[in-house]
């Protein structure tokens, strides 16, 4: 089993490779096509709520290769100098990439509508100001209501250079928070890359669509595929048909989005809601998934609904917080994070002691050598350790958020790399972590600052950290240096940084963040103040049940990979019960992934699956160039169109 395979020491180096070169005129259209892709994704998220960056594979990066393989396809007939090799379209893909895990709804759109906040929404009726604005680190936010009116109502002067003053300075300190944790996770990165992908192996299946759309040669065996092109048509039908049926809705529609389904009767009701998706890229990616993976995954979706039905039946809806669904994944996290560590004890203690004892690594091949990647790792501790610090938080808190904060990326990438599954992770960020202890303990300094620091936990789905370790398997899969890839994605993520705020702030003041967006992330400005004005005036105190739901989970998370390391046909994988609870959209999809791909390899064996494989690709392909595409008309002509998620 790859999750209860032990990392063994290893650091040989692997022979060098030949790869073509990556040209200047390749890296300038990467870069040039980020903030293109930076403002598409914003004004598309922002203001009409057209998600495309919350799936593990994002919907842009995979458009923008689809075009670059049919320019390729063109050049060749016409001016073959101008044709892009293997490596400068990975280049160029790595780098949108990039820019997607921070310009994301699920990042910078959660950082800028929260900023201004509380600066906004403060009242003489709420008393924030002077409940919560003595706590809260005013360096980090925007306070001049005058100037924010425009921000919140629109029709507005971005550039006045009082409003420029306002933001210049809170968006700077933000910007050195967002590249210190870029550059630590990239650091991690290479200080595992080696373990998970030449050790283990894992199989990264998410990384199989760029991996078609990049094949070499006169073969292309996969872009030629019959049965992809069958997915991609019946998926991008089905994106046609139902978005000439917004517009037109008089027009006959297969709905594939969420449909929300509420049980009847009692004790089934308990479990309500349910939604029930066929989101063809969702069924498309699921089927990538192992079985094992696929199965726990919405088995222990379904499970979760369980505890609300069985606990209807024994009279403990009533008790607040019951089933404790969050308390549960953080005893399931933290036992994951701290398995996948005890396992690579040795691998990461041998880099640590050739690192101390300037011993030779063989880390030549790696993207940068382990002495950078260990000291540049540190560097990024400290910057993340002084932020916090100087925001508010006591060192001992700091100390356990940092500590959790890089645990859950390890966490993330490992189901990404593992199973590629959907993921939606906040259980593990500081106000559910301090809602285990006693609010007067943990003081409103604390209390404050983990409300300011919600938006970059909130659901992780756009985490940064798998992205870059997908983009080091592309390159390995396609024989390109790594070490080529690191330049441009700091660059892109730099880039992407700066542009993403100025798009948002654009979006703002020229639509209006309440008026015209309908992508605002309320629910992030919400959930922070709001937590931290109860918690201020009611607090809160340890309870035995929620430290209890902790313990069980991690008990159970440490069970089932006892189990599966002693019977090697154990269904459940702990994967599974870490990120299945969180598969809202999702957990249909897995189910019907799964049941399609049991049959197939039961009735058909591995040779049918490989040549059905293409149709599942097609599927994602379809329906994200069309979901794509529909994007681009409602942000070039600045009019609702359909949406592929949601």
């Amino acid at each position: 089993m790859a999750l209860a395979t032990q990392e063994r020491e290893g650091l040989a180096e692997a022979p060098t490779l030949r790869v073509p070169n990556v040209r200047l005129g390749a890296l300038l259209l990467g870069l040039a096509l980020v903030p293109f892709n930076v403002y598409w994704v914003i004004v598309a998220e922002l203001r009409w709520y057209l998600i495309l960056t919350l799936n593990p594979l994002f919907v842009t990066p995979i458009f923008y290769l689809f075009a670059l393989a049919g320019l390729n396809a063109l050049l060749r007939q016409k001016a073959p100098r101008w044709v892009l090799n293997r490596a400068e379209l990975l280049v160029i893909y790595v780098m949108l990439v990039m820019s997607c895990t921070v310009a994301t709804h699920d990042f910078i759109i959660n950082l800028m509508s929260s900023i201004p906040w509380p600066g906004w929404f403060a009242s003489p009726e709420n008393r924030w100001e002077s409940t919560l604005f003595p706590h809260l680190p005013r360096w980090l936010l925007v306070w001049d209501k005058e100037l924010l009116a425009g921000c919140f109502k629109g029709n507005a002067n971005l550039y006045d250079p009082r409003v420029l003053r306002m933001w210049l300075a809170p968006l700077a300190f933000w910007s050195v928070f967002i590249f210190s944790v870029g550059w630590s996770m990239l650091c991690l990165n290479v200080l595992l890359r080696k373990a998970w992908m030449d050790q283990t192996r894992l199989s990264f299946p998410i990384i199989r669509l760029p991996l078609a759309l990049t094949e070499e040669g006169a073969g292309r065996p996969t872009l030629r595929s019959r049965a992809l092109w069958a997915g991609f048509a019946l998926a991008a039908g089905l994106s046609v048909i139902n978005g000439l049926h917004q517009w037109i809705p008089t027009l006959p529609h297969f709905p594939v989005c969420a449909r929300w389904v509420n049980l009847p009767s009692w004790p089934w009701a308990a479990a309500n809601p349910f939604s029930i998706t066929l989101y063809p890229f969702a069924i498309g990616l699921a089927f990538l998934v192992p079985l094992d993976v696929s199965f726990s995954c919405w088995f222990f979706y379904l499970f979760m609904k369980l505890q609300y039905i069985v606990g209807f039946k024994l009279g403990y809806l009533g008790v607040p917080g019951f089933p404790y669904v969050t308390e549960q994944a953080i005893g399931a996290w933290y036992a994951f994070g701290f398995f996948l560590l005890y396992a690579s004890r040795r691998y990461l203690g041998a880099i640590v002691r050739g690192v101390l004892t300037r011993k030779e690594l063989g880390d030549g091949e790696e993207p940068f050598s382990y002495r950078v990647a260990f000291w540049g790792l540190l560097v990024g501790v400290a910057i993340f350790f002084g932020f916090w610090w100087a925001a508010g938080m006591n060192p001992v808190w700091v100390v356990v958020v940092l500590l959790t904060y890089f645990l859950l990326a390890i966490c993330i990438t490992r189901v990404r790399a593992e199973a590629g599954g959907q993921h939606t992770v906040w259980d593990l960020e500081p106000k559910n972590l301090f809602r285990l202890f006693d609010s007067q303990m943990i003081g409103p300094a604390n209390l404050a600052v983990a409300a300011v620091s919600h938006w970059y936990w909130r659901l992780n789905r756009s985490h940064v950290m798998p992205s870059q370790m997908e983009a080091f398997k592309l390159a390995q899969e396609q024989r390109v240096p790594m070490r080529s890839l690191v330049m441009p994605m700091l660059v892109a993520l730099v880039v992407a940084t700066f542009v993403g705020m100025w798009a948002c702030l654009h979006v703002f003041y020229h639509e209006g963040a309440l008026t015209k967006c309908a992508g605002f992330a309320v629910w992030t400005g919400t959930e922070s103040y709001d937590w931290l004005n109860q918690a201020l005036d009611t607090g809160f105190k340890p309870e035995r049940n929620r430290w209890i739901a902790v313990g069980s989970s991690a008990g159970f998370v440490v069970l089932l990979s006892w189990l599966r390391m002693r019977f090697a046909r154990f269904p459940f994988h702990p994967l599974g019960y870490c990120i299945g609870p969180g598969l809202i959209w999702h957990w249909s999809p897995f189910f019907i992934a799964w049941l399609l791909k049991l049959v197939i390899l039961r009735y058909g064996g591995l040779r049918f699956y490989r040549r059905a494989l293409p149709f599942f690709l097609g599927l994602v392909l379809g329906d994200y160039v069309l979901g794509a595409l529909w994007t681009l008309i409602g942000v070039w002509w600045n009019v609702p169109s359909y949406g592929m998620f949601h």
